[in-house]
């Protein structure tokens, strides 16, 4: 795999890690603000404008509570999973209210219960989880091979790479052989061969929130065995290895796109140990924290989830490079 050039203005790591947990606090005081509101009339998830922010709304106060310290906002969560609430939420998802946050919303509650249960030892989400997890797994493995290619471009809430993942990292945590064992069949036998229609053209498109390219190469290299992942990264070339941050957005959506970019820049560099990924990973979450009126001053556009992306993007490095 071709190695990205990146600007070498914001790459410095030790600085990066100096400001993680500043970076951290400010992220998360948005996100607060954000989650306790009442903007919906979902019994849980009702702030954040609509119900899959307040889900990572959720995910991000809890990560960042356990990586700070500052347990004020494992708190805040805690109030709003109370559990009437959640039992409300249950028959919500069972009546069908909840099918349009299919796939994306129901791949972040699966983040959003793995979080509760690994770093909080809470199991108030399982029913919830299982009830999820189950509809999302047969969302996936009954797409069409054309649907397979529509859903692998989408760049937004469609995107197949990003319920792969989340079922992915679920089912290693509940030990759900068979789960894994249908990801591990899919990835290899559907989504491996799909590099020519996934090619890294689709990257260059910075009006939505998901690079569809790296969003597959991260569920490559995830689900797939050490020497899969290295025999498929010997063979893939990246496109023309150039990725910038971005600092000019043509729409509301583009102001996640340094984020979630950075997410497959981190597992990039776990895999490759190269330190233009990692310092691509730095150079586009510095970047956007330098921009704050990108993820802090216009709630509607950005303010009600961009902060959240961020909490994941950092949280990354610190849990595979603990402070």
């Amino acid at each position: 795999m071709s190695t990205p050039q990146f600007s070498q203005d914001r790459n410095d790591w030790t600085n990066f890690c100096s400001a993680r947990l500043e970076y951290l606090t400010a992220l998360a005081e948005i996100v607060e603000q954000s989650f306790i509101r009442r903007d919906t009339a979902h019994p849980a998830f009702c702030g954040c404008i609509d119900w899959h922010s307040s889900v990572h709304g959720a995910y991000a106060l809890l990560t960042a509570a356990r990586l700070t310290g500052q347990t004020r906002w494992a708190r805040v969560v805690d109030t709003a999973l109370e559990p009437d609430g959640l039992a409300a939420e249950l028959a919500s998802l069972r009546r069908g209210e909840l099918h349009h946050e299919l796939p994306y919303g129901y791949a972040w509650f699966l983040k959003l219960a793995l979080e509760r249960e690994q770093g909080w030892s809470k199991y108030d989400l399982l029913p919830l989880a299982t009830e999820i997890a189950s509809r999302l797994a047969y969302w996936v493995f009954s797409l069409s091979d054309e649907a397979i290619v529509h859903h692998v471009q989408r760049r937004e809430y469609g995107n197949l790479s990003w319920p792969l993942l989340n079922l992915w990292h679920w089912g290693t945590w509940k030990q759900d052989s068979e789960l894994l064992e249908h990801l591990s069949h899919f990835t290899q036998v559907r989504l491996l061969p799909l590099d020519q229609e996934c090619s890294a053209s689709l990257d260059r498109a910075t009006d939505e929130f998901f690079p569809a390219a790296l969003q597959r190469c991260r569920a490559l290299l995830t689900i797939q065995s050490p020497d899969q992942s290295a025999k498929w990264l010997d063979s893939h070339q990246h496109g023309d290895g150039e990725l910038f941050p971005l600092t000019v957005f043509p729409t509301s959506h583009s102001a996640g796109l340094n984020f979630s970019r950075s997410w497959s820049l981190w597992t990039l560099w776990q895999h490759m140990k190269d330190s233009a990924f990692r310092d691509g990973y730095c150079n586009h979450i510095v970047t956007h924290m330098e921009m704050p009126q990108y993820w802090r001053d216009d709630y509607r556009k950005h303010g009600h989830w961009v902060p959240q992306f961020g909490i994941y993007a950092i949280a990354l490095s610190m849990e595979d490079d603990p402070i």
